[in-house]
């Protein structure tokens, strides 16, 4: 227990006395604590609290702070390994050049001795060069400040790309006028069997003066060429017009030569026309009568009429005087007069 002061003259007496600045009662504002001169402390006091300089209140403060440390957030860890609890922390021991220290040109800064650099600058080794002239030693690296044509700068059809106006870029035609221009081992071709008459808009093949819209010209007057051929995707001929003359349909099925029509070889028969007059003959042989509309020549067949009954015959509307038919019901061979119809047999 200290000494009393009852009965003494404390600022007087006791020059170290703590007492309230304002020297009245604690209440619910905190107040400075002073010594008897008057000299303030950072303490202060209240009827429920206990200050420290700015702190207004110490019991607040401490239950503020976080009671527990937790590694990675409030304190820190070493490779990912906590600082907090017992034992030693694992930190690795040995020094891997490459690894966990650098190295210099693939060299590693570990071990005794000097490490090997190159001491000397190499142009175009490991310095750069210009127009092929080092960029080491005294003076200036020549280049050259001005762009000639055709030495440093393309030209255009040997025509500079330095200068004024436009570039004219042309290129030569091959053969003559009229001649139609193709690629000949990347040049421009021509020959004298293709033309186009542009006057007219015509096309020709063989021909320098075409006088229609195509106007082609075989190569030849014989069966060995042809002026016209189509052929299907597989080669085999569709359409031929050759050079003797002939029309080729399917191959040879069908031949047009002239005025006659006929299946691959006139020796398989003929259809022929002939001014007004009509010929068909099952051979080679023509039997043509100047005085015949129609003639058919044949020493293996026979004329077949059109053969129906009586019945059908009485049916033909608007039957035509000298209109001949077979009746098969009777079996007589027909002719109608205009008003009836008579059995020639």
């Amino acid at each position: 227990m200290g000494t009393t002061l009852s009965g003494l003259t404390p600022a007087t007496t006791f020059d170290a006395l703590i007492k309230v600045g304002d020297n009245s009662a604690l209440s619910a504002s905190l107040k400075t604590i002073s010594d008897g001169e008057g000299n303030d402390s950072p303490l202060k006091l209240s009827t429920s609290a206990v200050g420290i300089g700015s702190i207004t209140n110490v019991e607040t403060e401490i239950n503020g702070k976080q009671s527990t440390l937790v590694s990675g957030t409030s304190i820190k860890t070493i490779n990912s390994t906590s600082v907090l609890g017992s034992g030693d922390i694992s930190v690795q021991a040995t020094l891997v050049s490459g690894t966990n220290i650098k190295s210099i040109n693939s060299t590693s800064l570990l071990g005794s001795g000097d490490l090997s650099v190159q001491e000397t600058l190499i142009s175009g080794t490991n310095v750069k060069t210009i127009n092929s002239t080092s960029l080491l030693g005294s003076g200036d690296v020549a280049v050259q400040e001005t762009l000639v044509s055709g030495t440093n700068i393309k030209t255009i059809n040997s025509t500079s790309l330095l200068g004024s106006g436009d570039i004219s870029v042309s290129a030569s035609a091959g053969g003559s006028d009229s001649q139609i221009q193709f690629n000949d081992s990347g040049a421009f071709g021509a020959d004298s069997l293709f033309n186009w008459d542009n006057t007219n808009k015509r096309l020709g093949v063989g021909e320098t003066t075409p006088t229609a819209r195509v106007h082609i010209k075989g190569e030849g007057a014989t069966s060995a060429t042809n002026s016209i051929l189509i052929q299907s995707s597989s080669g085999s001929e569709r359409f031929k017009i050759g050079d003797d003359g002939k029309i080729y349909f399917n191959g040879v099925n069908l031949i047009v030569q002239g005025k006659q029509i006929y299946n691959g070889a006139t020796s398989n028969g003929f259809l022929k026309f002939n001014a007004s007059r009509l010929e068909y003959s099952d051979s080679s042989t023509s039997g043509l009568e100047n005085s015949a509309a129609l003639t058919i020549t044949s020493t293996t067949r026979g004329f077949l009429p059109p053969r129906m009954t009586t019945t059908q015959i009485n049916n033909i509307e608007g039957a035509a005087a000298g209109l001949i038919v077979y009746d098969t019901t009777t079996n007589n061979l027909k002719c109608y007069d205009g008003s009836a119809w008579n059995n020639l047999f």
